[in-house]
């Protein structure tokens, strides 16, 4: 939902700083509203910001995460599993799970002489990273246990650039669309072997993790197909109107994906929030255009109003949408609406700085 909408990778070149100490921020008064734990993440030059939302107090707290925690704020990349934050630079990374507030410091990623990476992908427990050498066809991949910082590496012969990397604790899943088919290939953490390896035909546009047991795999198509996640036995199939983007964030909870819509172009938006059910085929849209304008047209001093990112909170069934506004006079603020799946806006509140992106912990 926004026009410089920054996800799954963003490339960061920054400088490390400090900022003030923690500060309790009040929430506005508001009958019968309650949310779930959540944080929106902000940066400067100088450092990484959270702004953490309490269920319980149903206050909040910011917290400067370069000062207090140390996550560097020059990194290369920045990826997203879920909560899971991976900040990379060039040879190590920071990976967070906001919703824990544990931090992992991988310290050296082993690279080799020449060594080009392709992508790199984590979440709490697993890095992932595909790389090759100039003037060769043949990828690797390295694995890093978080944790502990051991690690494989092995061969995946000759692969695409249009190749595609997840990972999910102890499974690694490659995507290797060559021309019009596509291979998908399962790496165990615990063997350190390639355990399965799919001709799944037509190019896949990418996977999202169900349960703890399965993934939903999607072609372009509009096709998905459901896998057993320990051995890629066929579950289920179908058709879908869903296609996964690498830029995108998704939430996948009780048979639904919880993640973006595309507005057609030339538009002032480019995304907004989307519920879509594997099981009946119904989508949602939130259409934050109308939402917006319509504010826009309410409030006067109010001259442009951009979102910036959201995530759906789905015990209390509303999206937590990021926003930067400017008056006629071109000043900025920032803050975020709470809106429910009728696109009634419930709640606005202010942020310091500018919001980049939005974690709902459940």
């Amino acid at each position: 939902m926004k026009k410089y909408f920054i996800y799954s990778i963003l490339v960061l070149f920054l400088s490390c700083g400090d900022d003030e100490d923690s500060q309790e921020i009040q929430e506005q008064d508001q009958e019968e509203l309650l949310l779930s734990n959540f944080s929106i993440i902000s940066f400067d030059d100088e450092a990484f910001y959270e702004y953490r939302f309490n269920e319980g107090t149903q206050q909040a707290l910011s917290f400067n995460l370069t000062e207090q925690q140390a996550i560097e704020r020059q990194v290369f990349f920045v990826h997203r599993n879920e909560s899971v934050f991976g900040f990379y630079n060039q040879g190590n990374a920071f990976v967070k799970d906001f919703s824990t507030d544990q931090l992992f410091f991988v310290d050296d990623f082993g690279g080799q002489p020449g060594e080009e990476r392709l992508t790199a992908r984590n979440d709490k427990e697993t890095l992932g990273i595909v790389y090759g050498f100039p003037n060769s066809t043949e990828f690797f991949l390295r694995v890093i246990d978080i944790s502990s910082s051991n690690r494989f590496n092995i061969s995946l012969g000759e692969l695409s650039v249009n190749t595609k990397l997840y990972v999910q604790g102890d499974a690694i899943f490659v995507i290797d669309n060559q021309g019009a088919d596509s291979t998908l290939l399962k790496i165990d953490k615990n063997t350190q072997n390639i355990t399965s390896s799919l001709d799944v035909g037509e190019n896949l546009s990418g996977i999202v993790f169900g349960d703890d047991q399965n993934i939903f795999v999607f072609n372009f198509s509009g096709e998905f197909k459901q896998y057993a996640i320990d051995n890629l036995e066929l579950i289920n199939e179908g058709t879908s109107s869903f296609i996964p983007n690498d830029s995108f964030t998704f939430k996948y909870r009780n048979g639904v994906i919880y993640s973006q819509f595309e507005y057609s172009q030339p538009s002032f938006y480019a995304i907004g929030p989307e519920a879509y059910n594997l099981n009946t085929g119904e989508e949602i849209l939130i259409y934050v255009a109308s939402i917006f304008d319509a504010y826009k047209a309410d409030n006067d001093e109010v001259n442009q109003l951009q979102p910036i990112h959201f995530d759906y909170d789905v015990s209390n069934d509303v999206w937590i949408v990021a926003f930067a506004a400017q008056n006629q006079e071109g000043e900025e603020r920032f803050g975020y609406f709470v809106i429910d799946t009728d696109g009634e806006i419930l709640r606005e509140t202010p942020l310091d700085r500018a919001p980049w992106t939005v974690i709902v912990y459940n």
